[in-house]
C-alpha cells in the first residue's frame, strides 16, 4: 500500500487505529494497513524525565529489545533524544548524531529495524508527552513520498494512539495543580538537589527569575515550603526526580 492510497483509504487506516480495542492490536494494524517495516509508540504520563518510558508497544522483534535493554542503548539512542524534547515530526536521515548515536543507527539497521524512520511527537496540555515512530525499507526518495502523502494522517493517527494509551492506562485530567513548564522545570531540579544559583546556571536563567518560578510553583500546590512543594509535586506526578 505505500504507493497509492487514496484519501479513503487513508481516513479508513485511521478509523482502523481508532476502533482497535487497545494500542497493541492498533500498532500492528497501522504496520499492515500502510505495509511498514515496524511501528513503534512510546508514552511518558510524568511529563519530566525525557529519557523514563514508563508504557511502550513496539512491533519490533523481541530479540533487538532484548539487545536495546542489555545494552543500555537509550543512552545513545537519537530517535528518543529528539523525540522527546521537540513538538515537530521528523525522519531519522535528518538527525545530527555523535559517533555513538550512528554506531546504534547501524546496529539497529542491522537487526531490521528498518532502512528508513519518521517520528511524530505528541505533547498535552498537561505536558504529557508521547512519540509514535514508523520504519519502512525504501530508499530516501520513496520514504520522502510515502510521508508526503500520509503525514496528516500520522499525526492524527499519534494523537489517537496519545489518546487511547491514556484511556487505556485510566489515566484522565491531573486533579492537581498544573505547573507552567519552567516552574516545573526549577522544581524538578530542586528536588534533584540543585539550589537557585545552580538552577540559573542549568536553565539560563536569571536567580531572580529561579526564585519567582519557584515561588509561584509553590503557591499553585499550596504550600508553605519548597520541601512540600517537591513532595506534592511528586506524589501528583507533576515531576518526576
Amino acid at each position: 500500500m505505500l504507493g497509492g492510497q487514496d484519501d479513503a483509504l487513508q481516513a479508513g487506516i485511521v478509523e482502523t487505529v481508532r476502533s482497535a480495542k487497545n494500542i497493541e492490536e492498533a500498532i500492528f494494524l497501522l504496520r499492515d494497513g500502510l505495509g511498514l517495516a515496524h511501528v513503534s509508540f512510546h508514552l511518558n504520563v510524568s511529563g519530566a524525565a525525557p529519557l523514563d518510558y514508563p508504557y511502550v508497544r513496539t512491533t519490533l522483534p523481541s530479540q533487538w529489545i532484548s539487545r536495546y535493554v542489555l545494552r543500555t542503548y537509550v543512552g545513545h539512542d537519537p530517535v528518543m533524544r529528539e523525540g522527546f524534547s521537540t513538538l515537530r515530526p521528523f525522519s531519522w536521515h535528518e538527525l545530527e548524531m555523535s559517533e555513538k548515536e550512528r554506531e546504534f543507527m547501524e546496529d539497529a539497521r542491522s537487526h531490521g529495524i528498518g532502512a528508513q524512520g519518521y517520528s511524530i511527537p505528541t505533547v498535552d496540555r498537561f505536558s504529557r508527552r508521547s512519540l509514535l515512530s514508523l520504519t519502512a525499507d525504501l530508499d530516501l526518495g520513496l520514504w520522502a513520498g510515502f510521508i508526503r502523502r500520509h503525514a496528516s494522517s500520522v499525526i492524527e493517527i499519534s494523537q489517537v494512539l496519545h489518546q487511547k494509551a491514556l484511556n487505556e492506562l485510566g489515566i484522565g485530567e491531573p486533579s492537581g495543580a498544573t505547573l507552567a513548564p519552567r516552574e516545573r522545570e526549577c522544581l524538578l531540579w530542586t528536588a534533584r538537589g540543585k539550589d537557585s544559583k545552580d538552577i540559573a546556571g542549568i536553565l539560563d536563567l536569571s536567580e531572580y527569575t529561579v526564585r519567582s518560578y519557584l515561588r509561584t510553583a509553590r503557591q499553585k500546590l499550596q504550600c508553605r515550603t519548597l520541601s512540600q512543594a517537591v513532595a506534592t509535586a511528586t506524589r501528583q506526578r507533576i515531576i518526576d526526580p
